[in-house]
This record gives C-alpha cells, structure tokens and sequence, in this order.
C-alpha cells in the first residue's frame, strides 16, 4: 500500500513539472508570435502604440484607459493624438520624414522616426524587447517637454483604437 501512495505521489510530481515546463514553452511560443508579428507591422509602417501607462507631469507612472490617446504609423504618415501623447487635443497627422529600425544582437528592435506636421515637429523613439510586443516610446517634441509612455504595439487592422475626425 506503501509502494502505491509513493508511486502516485511520484507520478503526481513528474506530471505537475512536466506541465508547468509545457505552459513555460506556450507563453513564450505565445511572446514570440506577438513579437514577429509586431515587427512585420513596423516593418510594413503599418503600427499602432495605444498608451497603457504614462509619464504624468509630476514624474510618476500612471494608467490610461482613454483608446483615444495613441500613436499610428501608416506608410508616410504618423498620427499622434491626445494630451499624452501630443500635448494637445488634435488628431496631429505627420509626415514621416526619417525612418530607421535597428536590431540590437539580443534582437530588441529601436525604432526612430523624425515627424513634422501643423502643430507637432518631434523625434520619436520607440523601443520593444525581444519576447513580446510591449514597447516604450519617447516623443521629444522641439518645443515643449519630452512625452514618455509605453504600449503595445499591434497591426492597424487588429487595433481597437479610437481616431478622431478632423486631422490636423
């Protein structure tokens, strides 16, 4: 009787472990999926970073919760909309004047693109680990305080954000 509650006990142990080690495997084959997926959108200049958490003006992290507060890259334009992001109301449509993505040798991807549009002239700096789509941005804007917030970054077509009409 012994032998059998030692031999469960066993088996119990080696399928937790051998469980545990397989959601391990699926998280990260999960991480790598919204990766490569996140670098074919940057890659295609087709990307949206809705803000999850900020750089309040009093230097603490804070969330958001507003879908309207975002950054989008399409082809040769950049949208920048909200107080977080651009430091005004407006839909703010730039062009894209420079554009370089560069892999580091760990495989984490910066991203830097000048913009200049009516009311926005900023360099935006976007930078996202390896294993997975979260990304942290910095918008430094010629006039005015550098934006900081991070997001993650998905294809336009599979973003539930929220632009406004009227781009200025």
């Amino acid at each position: 009787m012994k032998r059998l509650i030692l031999f469960i006990a066993i088996i119990g142990i080696f399928s937790t472990v051998s469980f545990a080690q397989n959601k391990k495997a699926d998280k990260e084959a999960a991480a790598k999926a919204q990766f490569d997926k996140a670098v074919a959108a940057i890659e295609a200049k087709d990307f949206v970073i809705i803000v999850e958490t900020y750089e309040a003006s009093d230097r603490t992290i804070a969330n958001n919760t507003n879908v309207s507060n975002f950054i989008s890259c399409e082809k040769e334009f950049a949208f920048l909309q909200g107080t977080i992001v651009a430091g005004n109301s407006y839909t703010n449509k730039t062009n894209v004047s420079d554009y370089k993505q560069v892999a580091d040798k760990k495989g984490n991807i910066k991203l830097v693109m000048q913009v200049k549009g009516t009311y926005v002239i900023a360099k935006i700096e976007i930078s996202m680990k390896n294993g997975g789509n979260y990304a942290d941005v910095i918008i430094s804007p010629t006039k005015g305080d550098a934006k900081r917030f991070s997001g993650e970054i998905v294809p336009r077509a599979e973003s539930k954000y929220f632009k406004k009409p009227g781009e200025v």
